[in-house]
């Protein structure tokens, strides 16, 4: 029988996570997969149309301008023009947005999920108010989060791999525990340390599993095959919630774990 007062390895994990559809409430799973992947072909399609108002020649500067960061300022047709601009902020902001709307979906799932593990069956209803009870710490996480991460991949890359890793946990500890911001980012510093190579190792059998082959398959820049991404991709971000929530338990809960006072969905 497997030691749950530590960590696993992500084989011993998959099992599990990839019934990402089992939930007790399976119309709470169903609805929220919808609402993500509506959100995300809706997001696909402004950023599509979009893209149709803006000539070659600035998707190109402005490619160039966010692989090198160099721009001739010394010659003026080489800036893309200020429509180009504005139209790249309003593919940003409403990719930023989908990911928010998206990541908040996800939280419901997450917290219905550490809820049935904990031995708590809930309705949809209940799911939703429990999740969104501190909904402004769910957004201020996702920003705080998503700036460590991003800014941490600027810097070599690997330092936002270690940010993923330690604060990814947050999540569970404002929905489970309640905890505010800086005490969820305190608590995922203190729960991490001398686990950070094991928890690597986890995550990234879930990135060669998943993620990688997904990039690999869709690659196009269709809005066909962008659909089709985010339906994949909807099923892969609710297997890696559950991945996250089991690591979470072995990690918060060890002894509990290890004395079996959590009945397993």
């Amino acid at each position: 029988m497997n030691d749950t007062s530590k960590i696993k390895n992500f084989f011993e994990y998959l099992p599990e996570c990839i019934k990402f559809y089992k939930l007790k409430n399976e119309g709470l799973v169903k609805a929220i997969f919808l609402m993500i992947l509506i959100f995300q072909i809706a997001g696909n399609f402004i950023q599509y149309k979009l893209l149709d108002l803006i000539s070659l020649d600035d998707i190109e500067l402005l490619s160039s301008f966010l692989t090198t960061g160099l721009v001739n300022a010394d010659i003026e047709e080489l800036y893309p023009s200020e429509q180009a601009i504005y139209i790249f902020v309003a593919i940003l902001i409403t990719l930023l947005l989908v990911k928010l709307i998206s990541n908040l979906l996800l939280s419901v799932y997450m917290y219905s999920y550490i809820c049935e593990i904990k031995g708590r069956t809930l309705k949809a209803i209940d799911s939703l108010k429990g999740a969104f009870k501190h909904i402004g710490r769910l957004i201020a996480y996702n920003i705080i989060f998503g700036l460590m991460v991003a800014i941490g991949t600027m810097f070599f890359f690997i330092p936002g791999i270690i940010a993923y890793i330690i604060f990814v946990f947050g999540y569970c500890y404002i929905l489970d525990i309640k905890l505010t911001v800086p005490d969820a980012i305190t608590a995922c510093s203190e729960i991490t340390k001398g686990k950070k190579p094991q928890i690597l190792s986890v995550f990234a059998g879930f990135f060669l599993v998943f993620e990688l082959p997904m990039i690999l398959i869709f690659s196009g820049t269709s809005f066909g095959t962008a659909c089709l991404a985010s339906f994949f991709s909807t099923i892969v971000s609710l297997i890696l919630q559950r991945l996250i929530v089991q690591l979470y338990m072995d990690l918060e809960y060890k002894e509990e774990r290890k004395n079996n006072k959590f009945s397993q969905i």
